[in-house]
């Protein structure tokens, strides 16, 4: 029922309760979080709930069967005032937070972040326009915003369990689909047994030792685990992007800013830290009419 394969240490894997309509999924992330911890630095409090995030992102892309992306953003009044994380459907991951404010002491979503917005947005080349759900900013984790949502847009009751540390950020999601059950109670019978799962188990077992300790003593919630998905940091920032973005400033602005920084400009991404440095040609040249910029190549 459960394999015992070797894996890549940033994965997700995929079960079902094969006598019931109840799926799962359990993410664990190392690789893919370190890289992140390394490149940007955070308040521990606030690194907690990125993690948090980046695990549930990675929780709700794995069902992206299109040449897409997903992101999931927090917006809100607090003093982080901003999180995002979004994946690829190459399963490649990327995160940033946003802070404004002092951060010191708080610890639940709600003390963070205030009052705002969850965003889901699935967005793909051939979409006419993106597919987005919206949650008020209302519960105090990550993990009861996600299931009310589940709860009240997709109509497929969903518990989330999540957990960070400075090696790796992990989930667990446990959710009933349509269709009879000869016992209603097997779901919260599922459920109460995942509840029993520590952070630490969620960080450091894997799947399969994970299913076994919580499921293995009972027959009617016999689990068939699937192959794995790997998982990978990935950021697609680039100079022409950055130089996109400084040119949306207008140049008025951006001739102040080369004024003020002696003669050159730089974009930090948001997501990796990479830096990107522009000269004023760079500039001049972001300037130009397209038959300008073709006339200077030639």
């Amino acid at each position: 029922m459960i394999n015992n394969k070797e894996k890549s240490v940033d994965h997700l894997d995929r079960f079902i309760f094969d006598k019931l309509p109840i799926r799962g999924e359990r993410v664990l992330l190392e690789h893919t979080w370190r890289e992140h911890l390394v490149r940007r630095h955070y308040p521990k409090n606030v690194e907690k709930l990125l993690g948090e995030l980046i695990a549930t992102t990675a929780l709700l892309g794995a069902t992206i069967k299109i040449e897409g992306r997903l992101t999931v953003q927090i917006e809100g009044n607090g003093p982080v005032s901003l999180l995002v994380v979004q994946v690829n459907h190459l399963h490649g991951l990327r995160a940033t937070a946003k802070i404004d404010g002092d951060v010191e002491g708080l610890t639940t979503l709600k003390e963070l972040c205030g009052d705002g917005r969850v965003v889901i947005t699935i967005d793909a080349p051939h979409f006419k326009q993106p597919y987005q759900g919206v949650i008020s900013l209302t519960e105090e984790s990550i993990a009861k915003a996600i299931e009310y949502y589940f709860e009240t847009s997709e109509q497929l009751p969903t518990r989330l369990f999540l957990a960070t540390g400075p090696k790796a950020a992990g989930g667990l999601m446990i959710q009933r689909l349509p269709g009879e059950i000869h016992n209603e109670d097997l779901f919260n019978r599922a459920i109460m047994l995942a509840e029993t799962a520590t952070e630490e188990e969620l960080l450091t077992l894997s799947t399969e030792e994970l299913l076994y300790r919580l499921y293995e003593t009972d027959e009617e919630l016999a689990v068939r685990l699937f192959e794995p998905e790997q998982f990978h940091f990935e950021c697609n920032c680039s100079k022409e992007r950055s130089l996109t973005m400084l040119y949306h400033l207008g140049e008025s602005e951006l001739r102040e800013l080369l004024e003020e920084q002696s003669g050159s400009v730089y974009v930090d991404c948001g997501f990796c830290g990479k830096r990107y440095l522009f000269s004023e040609n760079d500039i001049d040249f972001s300037l130009c009419t397209p038959e300008e910029q073709q006339k200077l190549d030639a």
